[in-house]
């Protein structure tokens, strides 16, 4: 994960709610497809297929760039993803805004390489520890239903 230490004033008014509530095709069908491409990332990570994974996560990125802009998302922001992307990595937003999780298909050298990108850039760079779940069949059998 990349959390910045620097600091951006970010403009957080978005008219994107109300171009939904407006019936806006493009927000509609952009919304859909950030919908289907949750669902394609969930196979991909029950496949293991990590590309796959990897181009979901910054396709996610770009569809949301496209919908809120550039001056809604905010520079810094940007810049965290592209730093990620310069090393190959994928990223997206965690939230909000302020930080990005970025991954790593290639391994440890790809990691590395983000790592000293990232202190290069001035970002904070938090490796991710990757836990197993604490869910139980019935839990998995019911998400998997969906």
């Amino acid at each position: 994960m990349l959390l910045s230490d620097k600091t951006c004033s970010i403009q957080v008014h978005s008219t994107v709610r109300q171009k939904w509530l407006d019936g806006d095709k493009f927000i509609i069908s952009s919304m859909e497809e950030v919908a289907n491409v949750a669902l394609e990332g969930h196979t991909a990570l029950l496949e293991k297929d990590y590309s796959k994974l990897a181009s979901l996560m910054n396709r996610n990125f770009d569809l949301r760039r496209r919908m809120f802009g550039d001056s809604v998302l905010g520079a810094l922001n940007i810049e965290m993803v592209e730093v990620a992307r310069q090393v190959g990595a994928a990223s997206k937003f965690t939230g909000s805004g302020g930080a990005i999780v970025a991954f790593c298909p290639d391994g440890s050298s790809q990691v590395k390489l983000l790592e000293d990108a990232c202190q290069k850039a001035g970002f904070v760079f938090q490796p991710i520890k990757v836990v197993p779940s604490c869910l139980n069949d019935m839990d998995l059998s019911t998400l998997s239903s969906r």
